[in-house]
């Protein structure tokens, strides 16, 4: 029987070299980018109203052939020698969408139009909070995983989004949405598949 359910986060801190990272700024000590960073940061705690949270399931592994890439898992099939090979030899995995919000994406377009550098932090501090929420997730699993595998990643297709969407609940549960393209709405949001280690 697949587990499954949903769980919500605290606040986790800024990691800001992760956010000058994402601004492609590396590991930039330039006041004037530090202080932007800071002030969006600031913006973002005003306004953009976070919410930290993860729909998932465990799904056994039911085959897993290495050399066509065909998986089966109960409730999802998917082709994907990438996804394979990084599942090879567990018997789960985890399937799960996370997200952070809207609030974020309003941030976004505000300042896409007038403020491309203010836009640019905005997207960089979206990455790091999603990314960092994805990392709680993992790491605090009762299980130890695998690295997750998203779509996108090598030949696994996005494609797949609607799947995983459904397979873990994310629209009723996260409010997740796709468009013609499979991008999520919120942006701020991931889906992965996570090898259980056995």
């Amino acid at each position: 029987m697949s587990a499954q359910g949903i769980r919500s986060f605290d606040k986790p801190e800024y990691n800001r070299r992760e956010i000058l990272r994402y601004a492609q700024a590396g590991a930039s000590e330039d006041p004037v980018l530090a202080d932007m960073m800071e002030s969006c940061i600031k913006e973002c705690e005003e306004y953009a109203s976070f919410t930290y949270r993860v729909s998932y399931i465990v799904v056994p592994i039911l085959s897993l052939d290495s050399d066509s890439g065909d998986i089966d898992m109960q409730h999802i099939r998917v082709t994907s020698r990438s996804l394979a090979k990084n599942l090879s030899g567990c018997t789960e995995a985890v399937v799960f969408a996370a997200t952070v919000g809207p609030g974020i994406d309003r941030l976004i377009r505000k300042y896409t139009k007038t403020d491309p550098v203010r836009a640019l932090f905005m997207q960089a501090i979206g990455a790091e909070r999603v990314e960092t929420l994805c990392n709680l997730f993992c790491e605090t699993f009762p299980q130890k995983l695998r690295p997750r595998f998203s779509p996108g990643f090598g030949d696994l297709a996005l494609t797949i989004q609607p799947q995983l969407l459904s397979v873990t609940n994310a629209r009723k549960n996260l409010a997740i949405t796709l468009d013609e393209g499979c991008l999520m709405s919120p942006s701020k949001s991931v889906t992965a598949f996570v090898g259980i280690c056995s």
